[in-house]
């Protein structure tokens, strides 16, 4: 069954994503999608600052998957094929477009597009809402990092048309994870992957681990090599690839 978006679009709000927040609290049903022109406190993962001028997409949209914890972190990856293939549709050939782990989009190694889940669990520690947060650099884009119009060539990308293609295929892909479950979500999003096969550190709370990057898990953790007979695998961390075209995810 199909998503019923509902979008509600604001000049200017203090986050989108806390905005959806409240609202699920209140009741609000699946669907729900809170869009701003611009954002006075955006922000991204870690409580990390969003800048938000206007022109890009600011968006919030709520989903009630109705299931565990761990399975509702899948849903990143559901998101991240969702833009993904809306850039498709924009991008023209000689640029390369690859899903940075756990949550970007970037484009000629750069970042382009970030997404933030935040889910409320009931007291059965079922996932009661889950606010996925989206933000894409549209027509501009935070020194360092690319904006979707660089991209496009000649054609004229436009932020409500766009809006509409990510909720098409977040529709299309949160369906299918729903009937299908993670495994082709998985496949498709490794298809994408950035840095497969390369070295990178990965910065933990208490450590710091050193790997090759191998695979994701079926929560979607990241495995990595530490040494020839060890893989550990990373649920959460900052991520550094040990190569010149792409640095930690740049702070919006």
């Amino acid at each position: 069954m199909s998503i019923d978006w509902k979008i509600e679009t604001f000049a200017v709000t203090t986050s989108t994503q806390d905005e959806v927040k409240d609202r699920a609290l209140e009741g609000a049903d699946e669907g729900l999608v809170i869009q701003a022109l611009t954002q006075s406190s955006g922000r991204g993962r870690q409580g990390n600052n969003w800048v938000s001028p206007m022109g890009n997409l600011y968006m919030s949209a709520l989903l009630r998957p109705l299931c565990t914890a761990d399975l509702a972190g899948q849903i990143s990856f559901v998101v991240a094929l969702a833009v993904s293939a809306a850039m498709d549709e924009f991008i023209v050939e000689g640029h390369k477009k690859t899903l940075k782990w756990p949550n970007d989009i970037l484009i000629d190694g750069k970042k382009a597009a970030g997404i933030l889940l935040e889910t409320e669990l009931s007291p059965k520690g079922l996932v009661g809402h889950l606010a996925i947060g989206i933000g894409v650099n549209v027509l501009s884009a935070p020194e360092g990092c690319v904006a979707l119009k660089e991209v496009s060539g000649d054609s004229r990308v436009a932020v409500h048309p766009f809006r509409d293609r990510v909720l098409h295929y977040l529709d299309t892909y949160y369906t299918a994870w729903k009937a299908e479950g993670f495994a082709p979500i998985r496949k498709a999003w490794l298809a994408q992957a950035h840095a497969m096969g390369h070295k990178l550190t990965a910065r933990l709370p208490n450590r710091e681990e050193k790997g090759i990057f191998r695979d994701i898990d079926d929560a979607g953790g990241l495995i990595l090599e530490i040494s020839e007979n060890k893989q550990i695998v990373i649920r959460a961390g900052e991520i550094y690839f040990d190569e010149p075209e792409n640095t930690v995810e740049t702070v919006h």
